[in-house]
């Protein structure tokens, strides 16, 4: 990880309920799963309580760990399998009450903290197709917590609106694993690899689909219970928050001031004007994001550098190509032919 990864003191966090079918999931694939726990540093009395919060870098170590001991690149897609809606905890109340899938989705928008500090999403929403885009911090989006936060969004929806909402497409920035039987059971849609975002995508039409579950009094006195509840955990800083807006809106092309600024309703001065005080500006973070996604795409997807480039917001490949290799030392294709060891080194020396 480099550059300003995350503002000081901000140690990101993840609700342990994420690790509720590990035990059984690492059984199952002949992994013990007390070594892999205490190899990450994760006590296993921390999983009896849900609502206990550990390291986000623990839990996406221990996926990534999990996946390559077993061999079983769907390791994060089996852990999301089983999980039912109640794993969110207390805010599953809420969203069973909410009148439509778009209400539902925006509450989870609205309430992430409760749930993780690593993962944002938007809708991008044309009237007729929408596209829910979900975005993990940098140095935290590896295959394996990108693919099961996708499959537990889908299994959720589904349940909550008993089975009446379908994905049309679910899409992935990395390359498609060896195996789909996996991924085709879980997600019951197409998947796209080497997709421009990371999410789910839907007809517009189907996010108004009606709750059968729909009540306003229970949904009010859920919500008020939820802000009691968020009182208590401590908000990130708008670096954190400019950054995520940042991931969410790049390969869209709309990842400027402007934007970013309207993403977190304020004016563009405004959030300068905070992000200065917090010892950064927005072409910092937006070039920090770029980085992160280039080394992605480069490292984990067949896209090509054009179609890179284009999605990091650049109107050229040589541009673009400019800009890799003054930041990296090397061009894109370079990179590409390099061995991830000298690539480590090269990004190492950078930060430094």
């Amino acid at each position: 990880m480099m550059g300003k990864v995350m503002s000081p003191g901000f140690i990101p966090q993840v609700r342990a309920s994420a690790l509720q079918t590990f035990m059984n999931v690492a059984r199952f694939v002949r992994l013990d799963p007390y070594s892999l726990l205490r190899q990450n540093k994760i006590r296993p009395e921390d999983l009896e309580d849900p609502e206990t919060m550990i390291a986000a870098s623990a839990l996406v170590k221990l996926y990534e760990d999990s996946a390559a001991q077993s061999g079983r690149e769907d390791f994060g897609l089996l852990i999301a399998g089983s999980r039912s809606v109640g794993t969110l905890g207390p805010i599953s109340l809420l969203l069973r009450y909410q009148p439509t899938v778009r209400s539902i989705i925006e509450k989870v928008i609205g309430n992430m903290k409760l749930l993780n500090d690593i993962v944002s999403a938007n809708v991008d929403d044309d009237g007729h197709h929408a596209m829910i885009r979900i975005e993990h911090l940098p140095g935290f989006a590896q295959r394996q917590i990108i693919e099961s936060t996708v499959a537990i969004a889908c299994r959720s929806w589904r349940e909550l609106m008993a089975g009446a909402w379908q994905p049309e497409s679910v899409h992935f920035r990395h390359s498609a694993p060896t195996m789909l039987n996996t991924h085709r059971r879980v997600f019951g849609c197409p998947v796209v690899f080497d997709s421009e975002f990371d999410g789910i995508g839907c007809s517009s039409a189907s996010l108004d689909l009606a709750n059968p579950w729909s009540d306003p009094a229970m949904a009010a006195h859920a919500q008020r219970f939820i802000d009691m509840l968020s009182h208590q955990r401590p908000t990130s800083s708008v670096t954190e928050q400019a950054r995520q807006a940042i991931f969410l809106l790049i390969s869209s092309g709309n990842a400027t001031k402007e934007k970013v600024a309207e993403n977190l309703a304020q004016h563009p001065r405004a959030l300068q004007r905070m992000l200065s005080r917090e010892n950064t500006n927005f072409g910092e973070l937006l070039n920090e994001a770029r980085r992160e996604l280039a080394m992605r795409y480069l490292n984990g997807s067949k896209q090509t550098v054009t179609d890179i480039a284009l999605l990091l917001g650049y109107s050229t490949v040589s541009s673009f190509t400019r800009w890799f290799t003054e930041e990296f030392g090397k061009s894109p294709a370079a990179w590409r032919k390099s061995s991830p060891e000298d690539n480590i080194t090269k990004v190492t020396a950078k930060a430094a």
